[in-house]
């Protein structure tokens, strides 16, 4: 019975509001595209209770500005705004709702004495119930030849911020305008997406807190990104209405925590200054309450009834509570994080704490204009919608070169001090085996001076009294004494080489060849060498090739079964090569370097920052030492 009331009362309600509250918008032919902001009229409804009928009857208010931007409100709200169709023929219109982030919408057209009404829409409700599958609200308007219409936008976003930009398109201009639009996305998208990736990379190799709470910051950066330009819905969670809706506090909550916990972490606030790290932890729990109190409105958990983000009535007045505090909250975080760039900053002059605080100076800026503009304070535009897709990936690349900048100056220290180590390694041999050829020379010259003499003159004393006893058994002893005698020689020599101290390198090689040669007479042993000034070889030099000749020359007499021995000793590029090559029988390296001889050649080499290798050869085997000079 109302409705038919309406549809006899209409005409008379329509000619006495509609023109003098709302300008009609001419369409011509040529028509491409226009702001409605200042062309509507609004009235707000407070009882949130008015349908259609009643909405029509009331007094609505010109708007001025180009964009709607009403703040936080409680309140319904519908916006009227008149088209006529000027052209000869049929036009197609779009009219675009450009915040993703509307609860519910509908659009009722008038049309003469007939009205007609759009799908239910919004983010309360499943992505596929929209009249036009489109990241934001579109509607499709459709005007015959000279004929005009009057629209009613009626918008619940009560308890939140409401922004409303409103745009009519030519659909061929639309069609272009979200050609652009989906390019600057994906295009700032991709490149959050690639830094997501690289920080849990870094995360994977490094497993630190800092890379930990970097991917995670970087992870709700992207998602809300994600949500802000309404991709989220129409690709990720299309059917996820309390998400929808929350997904951007909840994904802005996380990336706010997770920066301070980043920037806690980044400058050691814990152990450099408790005051501020107290001033941190406070507002890392004021936002974990309201995240908690956002997440505990979830269907899902069914801890509460009448939660926020339904589809049915609910009074609006705890959410704004909640949404308010929120972004004062954030914005305490956002500053915080600024502050802390700066202190450090001052404090300590480095440039990775200033490009810290420039990083971060993005989002401070894109933040605070995103709070401003939910606060109703800052006009709602292309611009300032879409400030975060621009400096959120502009934050994240800076950070991260400055993340990728420290973990270098981390190597290059932690590489300096490697290299001091293996020096002071190498030194620490050095005075070893130092140390050992002065007791090697001592223990020498005892042998030498000592216990050689003693058994020289035991043995001639032996000899004087074999030759009176004229005893066989007597000269066995003799002999055997000689040999002994001998032996010893030859191990002081081998201890503290007389050739190499009185004669140089090149002739002690020569007569520790000879003495091979001697006691192995199938052996043919050859030895080359560049001419050599022997002045500017230091001693210990000298004194290891000797000994590692040495005793490659014993292994492979004792092992290698071979026929010729090649030795090449020669200076090339201020380094000094010995090569020492036989057709032995060879060995397996990877088993043989286990060998105790091979393992103390190789120390002798590094000990003087040098190198030994070992090839095997058709027949035989071939080893090299190199020794900086």
């Amino acid at each position: 019975m109302k409705n038919w009331l309406f549809y006899i009362l209409f005409p008379l309600l329509f000619f006495q509001t509609a023109f003098v509250e709302a300008q009609e918008i001419l369409i011509e032919s040529n028509f491409q595209h226009t702001l409605l902001g200042n062309r509507v009229a609004i009235f707000e409804d407070k009882s949130k209770k008015m349908i259609f009928e009643e909405a029509i009857n009331q007094k609505f208010l010109a708007h001025s500005k180009s964009s709607i931007n009403i703040g936080f409100t409680n309140s319904y709200y519908w916006v009227k705004f008149r088209l006529k169709n000027t052209d000869s023929s049929k036009i197609s219109l779009l009219l675009e709702i450009s915040n993703p982030h509307i609860n519910k919408l509908q659009l009722f057209t008038v049309k003469g004495d007939k009205v007609s009404k759009s799908v239910l829409t919004g983010d309360h409700f499943p992505f596929s119930q929209r009249p036009y599958i489109h990241p934001h609200f579109v509607f499709p308007l459709e005007l015959n030849s000279d004929e005009s219409a009057e629209y009613y936008l009626w918008v619940d976003k009560h308890g939140e911020q409401l922004q409303l930009p409103i745009d009519l398109w030519a659909i061929p201009s639309f069609t272009s305008y979200n050609n652009f639009l989906t390019y600057f996305v994906s295009m700032m998208l991709g490149i959050s997406s690639l830094y997501v990736l690289i920080s849990f990379l870094l995360w994977l190799f490094f497993r630190q807190y800092l890379t930990f709470y970097y991917f995670l910051y970087t992870l709700a950066a992207w998602v809300f990104l994600v949500a802000h330009a309404g991709f989220g819905f129409e690709y990720i969670w299309q059917n996820s209405i309390w998400w929808a809706s929350s997904a951007r506090p909840v994904s802005s909550i996380l990336f706010y925590f997770f920066s301070l916990l980043f920037a806690r972490n980044f400058f050691n606030i814990s152990k450099k200054n408790p005051y501020l790290d107290l001033h941190t932890k406070v507002i890392l729990f004021l936002l974990l309450v309201v995240l908690l109190a956002f997440l505990s409105q979830s269907p899902q958990l069914n801890l509460i009834k009448n939660h926020w983000y339904n589809p049915t009535f609910y009074e609006g007045n705890d959410l704004m509570i909640v949404m308010k505090a929120t972004y004062l909250i954030i914005l305490a975080a956002l500053w915080s994080i600024i502050g802390i760039g700066i202190y450090f900053y001052i404090k300590t002059k480095k440039a990775e704490n200033l490009w810290f605080t420039l990083g971060f100076s993005m989002v401070m800026i894109s933040g605070t204009m995103v709070i401003f503009i939910f606060w109703g304070y800052v006009p709602d535009n292309y611009f300032t919608q879409n400030i975060p897709l621009i400096s959120q990936p502009l934050e994240i690349i800076i950070i991260s070169f400055l993340l990728a900048n420290r973990y270098k100056n981390i190597y290059i220290q932690n590489a300096k001090f490697s290299a001091e180590l293996a020096d002071q390694r190498q030194q620490n041999a050095r005075h070893l085996l130092e140390g050992q050829m002065i007791e090697r020379h001592r223990l020498s010259q005892e042998l030498h001076d000592g216990i050689s003499l003693t058994l020289a003159n035991i043995r001639l004393r032996l000899s004087m009294l074999a030759d009176k006893t004229q005893s066989d058994e007597m000269n066995e002893l003799v002999e055997n004494l000689g040999v002994v005698g001998q032996d010893v020689r030859q191990f002081s020599h081998a201890l503290s080489p007389v050739m190499l101290e009185k004669y140089g390198l090149v002739d002690a090689i020569e007569g520790l060849i000879e003495t091979v040669k001697a006691t192995n007479q199938n052996l043919a042993i050859g030895f080359s060498h560049d001419p050599i000034d022997e002045s500017g070889l230091a001693i210990l030099l000298k004194q290891t090739i000797y000994q590692i000749t040495l005793e490659l020359l014993n292994n492979i007499v004792r092992h290698a079964h071979a026929h010729r021995v090649e030795l090449k000793l020669r200076i090339k590029n201020n380094h000094l090569f010995l090569e020492i090559s036989d057709d032995g029988i060879g060995y397996e390296i990877l088993v043989k370097s286990n060998g105790i001889g091979l393992q103390n050649i190789q120390a002798r080499a590094e000990s003087l920052n040098g190198k030994f290798t070992v090839k095997r050869q058709n027949k035989g085997m071939r080893h090299v030492i190199e020794i900086p000079i």
